[in-house]
C-alpha cells in the first residue's frame, strides 16, 4: 500500500501484512503544492505515479514558476526509493491541471465535464510522454446518416486513449422528427461504443477502467440539453465490457431517486474488481461477472442509494448511504465517497450488500468500510489521516 502526503513531500510504501515500512520517497522541493499517487500495472511491472502540481522555490537569481511534475518509481523498490524516470511540464497560462488515472493509464492536463482538450499521455513502464488532443471524428445513427462530432480525451488504458463525443447539430427538441442526440465513446483504434451499444442504446458514457473491463453507461438519448444523468424518469443501463474487444460481460438497468449526472471517469474512483476477479463494483452497482447479472444499490422511493467502496472475493461488497449535501461532487454518479477527513463524517451510514443475492444490511454507525479486500480477507481502512489493515468481517 502507498501512501503520500498531500503535498507529496513524502511518499511511503507500506507491507500490506505486517503493515511496515518497504520504501519511502522524497522528490524535490516544490511550494504550495498539491498531490496524487497512482499504482499501475505496465509491461515493466508495477509502477508508482507520485504526481504534483506547484511552484519551483525561486531563489537568488531563480524565479519561481508552476510547474507539473511526475515521478515514476518501482512498487517493488526498497529503502530509499528513487525515480526511474521524473518528468516536469509548464502549465500554460493560469490552467489548473488534473491528474487523470486507471490502473493501466495517466493523463495530465485541463479538464472540463470529464474530458481534457488536451493532455499528455504518460506510459509509467517506457517514461514515453505524448500530447493527445479533441478532434473530429465521423459517426454513424445521427439522424438517417452519419455525422462530424468532436471529440476529447477521457482518460488512458492499456488499450489506448478513450476519448468521449457527443453531437452537436441535427438532433434535439428542434430537429426533424425530435431525433435524439448521439453520445459515445472510442477505445484506442480498436472499438467504438456504436458497435457494441445495447439494443436501442444511442448514448454511451465511459465511467471508468479497471484491470481489461470498461463499465459504461447506456441510456436511449436525448436532446443537447438534456445531459445523461441517473434518473427515476429514465432506466440507464449499467455494463462491464471487455475493454479489448467492446463484448459486454455483464449488464443491469438502474433507475434513481436522486438525480445523479454521468460524466466521462466519474465512477473511476469507485471501481474495484474483487481480488479474483469474479466480482466488480462501480458507482452504486455490483456485478457477478461469472453469471454476467448485475444490481443496482440506487435510491428509491423507499430507500437511499449505496456509494459502493470494495468487494470481497465471494461477492460481498461495502459502500456508503449516499447523502446529498449539496456539492457537486455529491451530484456526481460513482464519486468515492470518502471525505477528506475519512468515512466517519456525521451523516454517513455503512452498509454490505451481497453481489450475489442484491442483498442490503445496514452496518451499524461506529463502523468503518474498506477500501480495498485483499484475497486474504483483510481490509484496507482509512479514518482521518490514518490507513490500517484489518479483517473485513
Amino acid at each position: 500500500m502507498v501512501q503520500a502526503s498531500a503535498d507529496g513531500s513524502r511518499v511511503r510504501a507500506f507491507s500490506l501484512p505486517s503493515g511496515k515500512t518497504v520504501w519511502t520517497f522524497t522528490p524535490t522541493s516544490l511550494t504550495s503544492a498539491r498531490a496524487g499517487v497512482f499504482v499501475q500495472e505496465t509491461s515493466a511491472g508495477e509502477k508508482v505515479l507520485v504526481a504534483r502540481q506547484g511552484r519551483t522555490g525561486g531563489s537568488g537569481l531563480g524565479v519561481s514558476r508552476r510547474t507539473v511534475t511526475v515521478d515514476v518509481l518501482a512498487a517493488d523498490s526498497v529503502g530509499a526509493a528513487t525515480a526511474g524516470r521524473h518528468l516536469d511540464l509548464t502549465p500554460p497560462d493560469d490552467t489548473a491541471f488534473s491528474f487523470t488515472a486507471t490502473d493501466s493509464g495517466f493523463l495530465v492536463g485541463p479538464v472540463t465535464d470529464g474530458v481534457h482538450d488536451e493532455a499528455v499521455v504518460i506510459d509509467a513502464g517506457t517514461g514515453a510522454e505524448r500530447t493527445v488532443r479533441s478532434k473530429e471524428m465521423t459517426v454513424s445513427g445521427c439522424g438517417a446518416g452519419s455525422c462530424a462530432v468532436g471529440s476529447s480525451p477521457a482518460f488512458a488504458t492499456a488499450r489506448g486513449v478513450v476519448s468521449a463525443f457527443q453531437q452537436q447539430d441535427g438532433c434535439g427538441q428542434w430537429a426533424p422528427a425530435a431525433a435524439s442526440c448521439v453520445y459515445g465513446f472510442q477505445v484506442g483504434d480498436a472499438w467504438t461504443s456504436g458497435s457494441v451499444a445495447p439494443s436501442g442504446m444511442r448514448a454511451g458514457i465511459p465511467l471508468a477502467v479497471t484491470s481489461r473491463y470498461l463499465v459504461a453507461a447506456w441510456q436511449t438519448g436525448g436532446t443537447q440539453a438534456d445531459l445523461p444523468a441517473l434518473s427515476r424518469t429514465r432506466t440507464t443501463t449499467l455494463a462491464v465490457h471487455d475493454l479489448a474487444t467492446g463484448r459486454i460481460e455483464a449488464q443491469v438497468g438502474c433507475t434513481s431517486a436522486d438525480a445523479l449526472t454521468l460524466e466521462p471517469g466519474s465512477a473511476q474512483s469507485s471501481t474495484r474488481l474483487s481480488p479474483n476477479g469474479a466480482f466488480l463494483v462501480s458507482g452504486q452497482a455490483g456485478f457477478d461477472l461469472t453469471t454476467g447479472r448485475g444490481h443496482c444499490f440506487t435510491s428509491s422511493a423507499d430507500a437511499r442509494g449505496i456509494d459502493l467502496t470494495a468487494v470481497a472475493d465471494d461477492g460481498t461488497a461495502y459502500g456508503i448511504v449516499h447523502t446529498d449535501d449539496g456539492t457537486e461532487a455529491a451530484s456526481l454518479y460513482g464519486r468515492l465517497p470518502i471525505s477528506q477527513d475519512g468515512t466517519n463524517a456525521p451523516g454517513r451510514v455503512p452498509a454490505r450488500v451481497s453481489l450475489r443475492t442484491g442483498t442490503v444490511t445496514a452496518l451499524p454507525a461506529a463502523s468503518e468500510v474498506p477500501l480495498y479486500v485483499a484475497a486474504d480477507g483483510h481490509g484496507v481502512f482509512r479514518s482521518r489521516d490514518v490507513v490500517a489493515v484489518y479483517p473485513s468481517s
